[in-house]
């Protein structure tokens, strides 16, 4: 698909590659194929390799009208709302369970930050693999 240019020569070609050495092998391969001669001119040049996760946050950015950047449901920055819920609210019965395991004398202090960036990492998860679950959490079914 790449050997066919596209209309306007400035617009950049993306291929998604889930790791930065899959992306410079693939620029290797790339620049065997590419070129504007007959044979390979061992040149790949404007072509973007993002991971695929950023490929999908910038669809789904660009479906949604939500500025990636100040998504809340990204990952980094729905830890501290979380922090916040699980403090206002620790000692409510449906948090018993993380009570207990964040209780004094059983580990050190940033026990509460791992295990609620731990259930970030789900919360992300879920939203990735199940989001009826989440909507159904939403709505205070918790049938799943």
């Amino acid at each position: 698909m790449l050997v066919d240019p596209v209309a306007d020569p400035f617009a950049a070609e993306v291929v998604a590659v889930p790791t930065r050495g899959v992306e410079r092998w693939v620029t290797q391969r790339l620049s065997t194929r590419l070129g504007t001669g007959e044979g390979a001119d061992g040149v790949c040049a404007n072509v973007e390799f993002p991971s695929p996760r950023r490929l999908v946050d910038e669809a789904v950015a660009a479906g949604s009208g939500i500025d990636p950047e100040r998504d809340p449901w990204a990952l980094a920055r729905m830890v501290w709302p979380l922090l916040e819920v699980v403090d206002q609210h620790l000692h409510e019965p449906w948090l018993e369970r993380l009570r207990h395991h964040l209780e004094p004398g059983r580990g050190d202090r940033s026990r509460r930050l791992r295990a609620v960036q731990h259930l970030a990492r789900l919360y992300d998860r879920y939203a990735l693999a199940r989001p009826e679950m989440l909507t159904a959490w939403r709505a205070e079914d918790d049938r799943d």
